[in-house]
């Protein structure tokens, strides 16, 4: 018999991924801007308070997976192997990630309305920005606090930067291929090779920093 916390959570998370997935139809039917929170309480049967519960803005309703990339990434650079750098971990966390890139037919069609929603809309690439740069924040403390890096070391923030850069690229290419209706193979190739192109460039100068010691 499952435990009640157990069964509390999971019923909490579904709550959360079905809000999360009817805003999306909401948005990509009507326009971002155009819908309000009560509404889509109202279509997921659950009340505005609810909503609020899960996602402390309207924003975070189409950015509700962004706190668990942010920390797989970072337990990818906590448990890094010795001597490996922070450029190659992030590398090998990345790559993987895009090699796995599957879409049966209802995920590529929330893909393709992800992508069409944020590229027609400012206010979510203002907030798509403000995530990067809290990733870059976050891998950046981890970095300089693993190096013991003194306040005036700019290392840390240039390498969590960098790399955080190459997988901005690398998302825009996943983006552009799923709007061109590319096979999941061309899908994951294309965000391979835009990220192998980004850290070939960036390991000319980093791939030396930031090894566990």
């Amino acid at each position: 018999m499952a435990e009640p916390g157990t069964v509390r959570a999971r019923r909490k998370e579904q709550t959360r991924q079905r809000i999360a997935e009817t805003a999306l139809l909401l948005f990509a039917r009507n326009g971002f801007d155009n819908v309000t929170v009560a509404q889509v309480a109202q279509a997921a049967s659950v009340t505005e308070k609810t909503v609020f519960n899960h996602f402390k803005t309207k924003e975070d309703l189409v950015y509700s997976q962004d706190e668990t990339f942010k920390s797989a990434l970072l337990d990818s650079i906590r448990t890094r192997s010795s001597r490996e750098s922070v450029l190659h971990a992030v590398e090998r966390f990345l790559l993987d990630r895009y090699r796995r890139l599957e879409f049966d037919p209802a995920s590529r069609q929330r893909s393709r309305m992800f992508a069409s929603l944020v590229a027609g809309n400012p206010t979510l690439q203002a907030r798509e920005r403000a995530i990067h740069a809290r990733y870059a924040d976050a891998l950046s403390d981890v970095i300089a606090q693993e190096q013991h890096a003194a306040p005036d070391d700019i290392r840390p923030r240039i390498t969590a930067e960098a790399v955080l850069a190459v997988h901005r690229g690398a998302i825009a290419a996943i983006r552009n291929a799923v709007l061109a209706d590319v096979s999941d193979t061309e899908l994951a190739a294309r965000a391979t090779v835009a990220a192998r192109r980004g850290f070939r460039l960036l390991a000319r100068g980093l791939a030396g920093y930031a090894a566990r010691r």
